[in-house]
């Protein structure tokens, strides 16, 4: 199936119910996690020019994506743990799908302001029947209906700064275990904490910055919730700390080109 004929496909307007009224499966996480484990290292970094010569497997998921979700299917998903699952995979899969489908002729369509605006505020994806866009399953489903800090660590923009893609998809099962597992690999990478004793500073990821709300809102709920999972982070709960913040790399989290 050639790339424009897929395109034109994954935009018609799918139902939930297939042609007999059967209320479409949940997407097949074995079918995401065989694509995951093939085209992402265990550093986070993504093959996409493989994955784009490869795409079928993803282009399948994307399309049970399109056809059923926990707001046209309810009943597909009974608990918090797979719905959150769900919209974890759904906001990734598409990442990853988007990137590599154009890649790498729009390697560095993030580096801009104007870039990032289209790829995650004006483009639209189907998700269970409905057009949305990667801001809105991000900002007004995930954020907004489960209030779930350690989501920041789980959720993958395909960006140098982001947090490193699990090779493990999300399910209802190893949700709670996988969240913590990814929020603890974060925070103790020097790349996105960093503590200086002498002049107690703290420089932190730029996403406590931009979500500190989601993290308690204050300085001392921000830093008590890095001390969580940073190694010796208790010291962070001594004294007054300065926080900083490291510049966010929009660059992609593809494999450089070895030549």
């Amino acid at each position: 199936m050639g790339v424009h004929r897929f395109l034109v496909w994954a935009v018609l307007p799918f139902s939930a119910a297939g042609a007999e009224g059967r209320v479409a499966a949940p997407p097949d996480t074995s079918l995401y996690a065989a694509v995951l484990s093939r085209y992402v290292r265990a550093d986070g970094q993504v093959d996409y020019a493989d994955l784009r010569a490869h795409i079928e497997a993803l282009d399948r998921f994307v399309g049970q994506i399109a056809r059923v979700s926990p707001i046209s299917a309810p009943d597909r998903f009974p608990s918090r743990e797979a719905r959150l699952a769900y919209w974890i995979n759904t906001y990734n899969a598409l990442v990853l799908w988007a990137f590599a489908r154009e890649y790498p002729e729009k390697r560095m369509r993030l580096k801009g302001l104007i870039g990032r605006a289209l790829f995650f505020y004006r483009r639209k994806f189907l998700v269970g029947g409905a057009k949305l866009s990667l801001a809105a399953i991000e900002n007004r489903i995930i954020r907004q209906q489960f209030r779930e800090p350690r989501i920041h660590f789980a959720l993958v923009c395909a960006s140098a700064s982001c947090p490193h893609l699990s090779r493990t998809p999300y399910t209802a099962a190893n949700l709670q275990v996988l969240l913590e597992a990814e929020t603890r690999r974060f925070l103790n990478e020097d790349r996105n904490v960093r503590i200086d004793r002498d002049s107690r500073t703290v420089t932190l990821s730029r996403l406590f910055d931009w979500y500190a709300k989601d993290f308690g809102g204050t300085r001392e709920a921000v830093l008590g919730f890095v001390a969580r999972y940073r190694l010796a982070g208790e010291i962070l709960k001594t004294g007054k700390w300065r926080i900083r913040y490291f510049p966010y790399d929009w660059s992609p989290n593809d494999i450089p080109d070895p030549r």
